[in-house]
């Protein structure tokens, strides 16, 4: 028997009884549109998790001044004036593995320009800070090192801020005053988008350090710096040249705690990660269920099917099929069911992520290779779970059979 006469002669049976046959596929189409959806979902978590290590990297830290700690009390202390500045050159100059280094003072202020206003944290950074975050302009430029020289009264803009201040009159050559002084808008960075934790990175506006310090923040000091390991470089071999640079600029004993502490943004990335790649699973998992249910289905309608069909078995093998034979129509019936249930199941699956991206706002992807997996995995589906039913019905003994009632 040929296999075109088995399909045909499985696709004949099913089409006799088309409402069960519906039923029976609808558990398969359930299952891998449930699959097919959590995929999406869970690929589009992990692919915006990506492209945000890849915007704002994983290869910086934060140092920050945390005052001193005796007899196990935390003791707040002024920063120093010039502690951050001093330090974040020393590290780019003395750290080998530091590529760059800036310190930072952050503060909130309300920000005034003649199209609208809003209060939001402005920043005072060195311009080595681009390189450390991985920011470029989309138009126009950065400030360096002559702007910090001549406390020049200029700023860099996010997206987030440009709407809020310019709408959708182009910033580049306006004017914003912070503090009543007036600042030149240069460059607009490019979109980091939202993180993962809500945070808006596209809300910020930055100032050459030194401006920013004589002009915004008075008399607040900087307390935060930033730097950014080589290429190639382990981040923990920079946090420890940084830390053993910094305990010994701070002079501290042996014995003294660290009067600082340094966050390492790889650990944040990874933590990120880790969570989403649970999250897929869990989601995965669940879907998987779904599949599971419907192929038990199967199998339960399948040996239904040979039940009713004993006699017609009977009478096949009297006239000189073979176990095998029947068999093989049994399990091509099963792996029919199923296959046409991937299929079927896979666009509802897509259907159901273009919904969630529309009208929820996750980010979903659906990869086109996940039909051929649908449909594969559903077939084995078939081939797992019909055949039982299948080596049952070619078991039968032909006069038994006929005798059936």
């Amino acid at each position: 028997m040929s296999p075109f006469t088995v399909i045909g002669e499985s696709l004949h049976s099913l089409g006799k009884n088309k409402v069960r046959t519906g039923l029976s596929i609808l558990g398969i189409v359930i299952g891998i549109a449930a699959v097919i959806a959590m995929v999406a979902v869970a690929t589009g978590a992990q692919r915006k998790v990506e492209r945000e290590i890849a915007a704002i990297g994983d290869d910086w830290l934060t140092i920050w001044f945390m005052g001193a700690n005796r007899g196990g009390v935390h003791r707040e202390q002024a920063t120093p004036p010039n502690m951050t500045r001093d330090d974040a050159e020393a590290i780019e100059r003395e750290c080998s593995a530091v590529r760059a280094a800036s310190p930072t003072n952050r503060v909130p202020a309300q920000v005034i320009s003649q199209f609208g206003n809003y209060r939001t944290g402005v920043m005072g950074v060195y311009p080595s800070f681009f390189d450390i975050r991985r920011w470029n302009c989309t138009v126009g430029r950065l400030f360096g090192n002559d702007e910090m020289q001549m406390r020049a009264k200029v700023c860099c803009i996010g997206l987030s801020s440009a709407k809020e201040l310019f709408g959708a009159v182009n910033p580049l050559g306006q004017e914003l005053r912070v503090n009543r002084v007036a600042f030149e808008v240069i460059g607009v960075l490019e979109s980091k988008g939202v993180g993962s934790d809500g945070r808006d990175f596209d809300d910020v506006i930055l100032f050459p350090f030194t401006s920013f310090q004589r002009l915004i923040a008075g008399n607040e000091p900087s307390g935060t710096l930033f730097a950014a390991a080589r290429a190639g470089v382990p981040l923990a071999t920079a946090k420890e040249q940084i830390r053993t640079l910094l305990r010994q600029r701070h002079h501290l004993a042996d014995e003294d705690d660290d009067t600082f502490r340094i966050m390492d943004r790889s650990l944040t990335a990874q933590a990120n990660a880790e969570a989403t790649r649970t999250f897929n699973l869990l989601l995965t998992s669940i879907a998987s269920i779904s599949l599971l249910v419907g192929g038990v289905g199967i199998m339960n309608i399948m040996l239904v099917s040979v039940t009713e069909r004993t006699r017609e078995i009977g009478l096949r093998m009297a006239i000189g099929a073979h176990g095998l034979h029947i068999l093989a129509q049994f399990l091509c019936e099963a792996v029919v069911l199923c296959g046409l249930g991937g299929l079927v199941g896979f666009c509802g699956g897509w259907g159901v992520a273009r919904v969630v991206s529309t009208q929820v706002g996750w980010e979903t992807e659906v990869s086109y290779w996940m039909a051929g997996v649908a449909i594969a995995f559903a077939t084995a589906v078939g081939l797992f779970f019909g055949f039982y039913p299948a080596w049952r019905a070619s078991r039968l003994s032909p006069i038994d059979a006929l005798r059936y009632e």
